[in-house]
């Protein structure tokens, strides 16, 4: 985590700020393009992008009472697969917003999209695939996460570029075992 300040941001507004709810509501956070977030081509650095991306998931896990759930149970997340697509660049000084959401699940990972909005405009996206670990390592399905949250609440149906995502990262992390 390259963002130290933001991230103390974040979680101090996580902190005192409003709870998320629902979960399957977008979370919003504001930021602004500093110099430091740009390469020598005068634009965000595309490292920036996925560093952002871990501000949402932290925000997003902290007002809507998912980290506390985590913690309580000795839980934890991790990025099995990710994706990221640039459909135009951020530049200094410009704000953007953050746009954070949980778009469902299977019996083995949370699906987390986050999207960069600049004047009602998207400038990047996100994929990112969590996997719930117990203690040992073992997984944890999702919908024990989400229940402690919002009982009965089901995961919507993850459109084909997810359910292809997923497969993609099953494959792959076979094939790695292999």
């Amino acid at each position: 985590m390259n963002l130290l300040f933001r991230l103390l941001w974040v979680m101090l507004r996580a902190r005192f700020g409003a709870r998320h709810t629902p979960l399957s509501a977008p979370a919003h956070l504001k930021f602004r393009v500093w110099l430091t977030d740009q390469d020598m081509f005068l634009h965000m650095t595309n490292s920036r992008y996925l560093s952002f991306s871990d501000l949402g998931r932290v925000d997003l896990f902290s007002r809507s009472g998912l980290r506390k759930v985590l913690k309580a149970n000795g839980w934890r997340t991790e990025i099995c697969g990710q994706t990221m697509t640039i459909n135009r660049m951020l530049k200094a000084p410009k704000p953007f917003t953050l746009e954070t959401e949980i778009h469902g699940w299977d019996e083995r990972f949370l699906v987390l999209g986050q999207r960069f909005m600049r004047n009602g405009r998207n400038h990047a996206g996100v994929t990112t695939l969590l996997a719930i670990l117990d203690s040992s390592g073992a997984p944890v399905p999702p919908q024990s996460l989400v229940e402690a949250i919002e009982p009965g609440t089901q995961s919507p149906e993850l459109p084909a570029a997810f359910a292809e995502l997923i497969a993609s990262t099953r494959a792959s992390r076979a094939a790695a075992k292999k």
